[in-house]
């Protein structure tokens, strides 16, 4: 014997669109207060040629935050990077000269290390073996960063080849609400899947309704 079931009353209806409303935008908050934290680039794998610099602006504002540099000194290739403004630094040690320090993805880049300078050396080759980048692929910098009255950190993804003279800026990303950031971190796409899922349910629930 096949069980016959009530159609929905109206109330009953309303109750239901209501707990997925809820549900969609509970998802869309939490989609929202994840992604808002790290602001990333996406990927630009953008080329800095010989004998020039890039003025990189990583929070899009009307100033650029650190020049990243491919310069040729008597005859031998250098790369270096530089915040622009107070009180931005690099993460960065001391070796006689600042040199800018080579990260790896997960690096903590916070208060607790970035300094102690603004700029360094990232490449020179023979002429300076302290230099971290002479020949790295997908090597990180790390820097904090001012922005109006914000103090920012963030990360800088790049791959450099110091004898070739090359230097690529892939992609970068800095935490807009000051907290520090791991080297590679990028928004997390977990969050934008709640969104979907609670967007999915009122699609069923309106289908539900016209059936009933």
């Amino acid at each position: 014997m096949s069980e016959t079931r009530a159609p929905a009353s109206n109330d009953a209806v309303r109750s239901l669109r209501a707990s997925y409303a809820l549900a969609a935008g509970a998802a869309a908050a939490t989609a929202a207060s994840a992604d808002a934290s790290i602001v990333y680039s996406g990927a630009q794998d953008i080329s800095i040629s010989q004998f020039s610099s890039l003025n990189l602006n990583l929070d899009n504002d009307s100033y650029g935050d650190v020049l990243l540099k491919n310069y040729v000194f008597g005859g031998v290739n250098y790369m270096g990077a530089t915040v622009n403004f107070a009180p931005g630094k690099l993460v960065s040690f001391n070796a006689g000269y600042s040199y800018v320090s080579a990260l790896s993805a997960g690096f903590s880049i916070d208060s607790t290390s970035v300094g102690p300078s603004f700029f360094g050396a990232m490449a020179f080759g023979s002429a300076n073996p302290n230099a971290q980048f002479n020949n790295v692929s997908n090597a990180y910098l790390g820097l904090s960063f001012a922005s109006g009255a914000n103090l920012y950190y963030g990360w800088v993804r790049v791959s450099v080849n110091q004898a070739a003279g090359s230097f690529i800026v892939h992609d970068w990303a800095y935490e807009n609400s000051g907290a520090g950031i791991a080297a590679g971190a990028v928004p997390a796409p977990g969050a934008l899947g709640l969104f979907a899922a609670g967007a999915s349910g009122l699609g069923f629930l309106r289908g539900r309704k016209r059936s009933a």
